[in-house]
């Protein structure tokens, strides 16, 4: 494939502001000089699926009825490596969505908060560490049951701002069934209420089907 130039945001100068008359000043707006250029890259271009993989797959006709869809991406100077990182990036985004999902969602209900009283906004501050140990224990779970449904890299040469003449980034979509996810957003919610044997009765009736609104969370995301 023929190299070709990415123009990514970079330093020169826009002129706008001109009125009709021609009367009022000029006004200069910085822009950023490009950072790199693209020297290959996979067939097809970039996706949609790279920014919204979930909306991706409902407008192209994916089976969304069963499954969720993930990205994750990573970069390295050997392009096998960094799509084999980026494998391993899309399991962690599904753990950490899980876990901060049950954490944020049980610590609103076990303070009665909606998301914008200073209660709430503790109760969520203060459970980003155990946030992080969670999404790893769920990561252990997904060894199977992930299946990358799609690959897009590219070669970046970023010698002209000073660094590496090559450097691959790549990103891939994974899929995973709902069936799975259930299960990781039931297991995380035992593991919590095991940790802390008081949250449970804390958000009795408070979060009444914890399934579905992780799924509308998904729909959003």
């Amino acid at each position: 494939m023929k190299p070709y130039l990415k123009q990514v945001v970079g330093t020169s100068l826009m002129i706008a502001g001109l009125s009709a008359c021609g009367g009022a000043p000029v006004k200069e707006v910085k822009v950023e000089e490009p950072q790199f250029k693209v020297t290959d890259a996979a067939p097809g271009g970039r996706e949609a699926w790279l920014d919204n993989p979930n909306y991706w797959a409902d407008k192209s006709g994916e089976d969304t009825k069963t499954f969720y869809y993930y990205t994750g991406d990573a970069q390295s100077a050997d392009k096998r490596m960094a799509c084999e990182k980026a494998d391993g990036d899309a399991m962690d985004d599904i753990a950490r969505q899980v876990s901060s999902f049950v954490d944020t969602t049980l610590a609103r209900a076990s303070t009665d908060s909606t998301g914008s009283d200073t209660s709430g906004v503790t109760a969520n501050s203060a459970s980003q560490t155990e946030t992080s140990r969670l999404s790893s224990q769920l990561s252990k779970a997904l060894v199977t049951g992930v299946e990358k449904r799609k690959q897009y890299w590219e070669q970046r040469d970023y010698s002209l701002a000073g660094g590496a003449k090559s450097i691959f980034y790549c990103w891939v979509l994974s899929k995973v069934a709902k069936q799975k996810i259930q299960e990781l957003v039931t297991r995380a919610q035992t593991i919590r209420f095991e940790q802390d044997p008081n949250l449970k009765a804390k958000v009795e009736g408070k979060v009444v089907d914890i399934q579905k609104e992780f799924d509308q969370y998904m729909k959003a995301h």
